[in-house]
């Protein structure tokens, strides 16, 4: 069956029913995207394994009792979250969240924005200097919307903001990065975001 093809919805109703092959599907197909977004909160490969591997478990012991109307991504997306920061901040007794996020390697999904638009760099090391200026907040809400493409709503309720307040942490982020990154620019997805919705 492609499963791909189906509607999320359908995709839920199947995996309640018991069905082991669309519960490997969204497996397979959301499991590396919470592997790359726990990066950002811990290095601790071990520890982003298993709470990925706890989440998958949590959600077929309960599938019968979970309702999930939309979006699947941002329903795994919001559980991992969430679990990951109870698990990084009790690994971190003495740290608070802000100062272990401050240790995040945000350059290597950053590059990724820019090299699958064809954004051009003048210094590759230079995108290191600029985010390390963009608050961290700002950081996370540009990654979430660019390179995981969640939506404006559910990125408020994933960082516990108001909409408003996502679209003015984008826009201040975007807003920096043009104004500090010397880039050339080769297609517009991207870049005409940037440019069009700074100006």
């Amino acid at each position: 069956m492609d499963f791909s093809s189906l509607p999320e919805v359908e995709i839920w109703y199947l995996i309640k029913s018991g069905n082991q092959q669309a519960f490997s599907y969204i497996y397979k197909t959301f499991s590396k995207d919470l592997y790359k977004y726990g990066h950002k909160f811990t290095q601790d490969t071990s520890l982003i394994e298993d709470v990925i591997q706890d989440l998958f478990v949590h959600i077929w012991d309960l599938k019968g009792n979970i309702s999930i109307k939309n979006s699947i991504k941002f329903y795994l997306f919001a559980c991992f979250r969430r679990e990951l920061i109870k698990k990084v901040k009790i690994s971190n007794k003495n740290e608070s969240l802000d100062e272990v996020h401050s240790k995040f390697k945000w350059e290597m999904s950053f590059l990724e924005i820019l090299d699958e638009n064809q954004i051009i760099l003048e210094s590759r090391n230079k995108i290191s200097l600029a985010l390390d200026q963009i608050p961290l907040r700002q950081k996370e809400a540009i990654y979430l919307r660019y390179i995981q493409e969640l939506s404006y709503d559910e990125i408020s309720k994933l960082m516990n903001v108001q909409v408003p307040s996502v679209y003015n942490l984008i826009f201040k982020g975007l807003k920096k990065l043009k104004k500090i990154l010397p880039f050339s620019r080769r297609s517009i997805k991207i870049g005409g975001l940037i440019f069009l919705f700074i100006q």
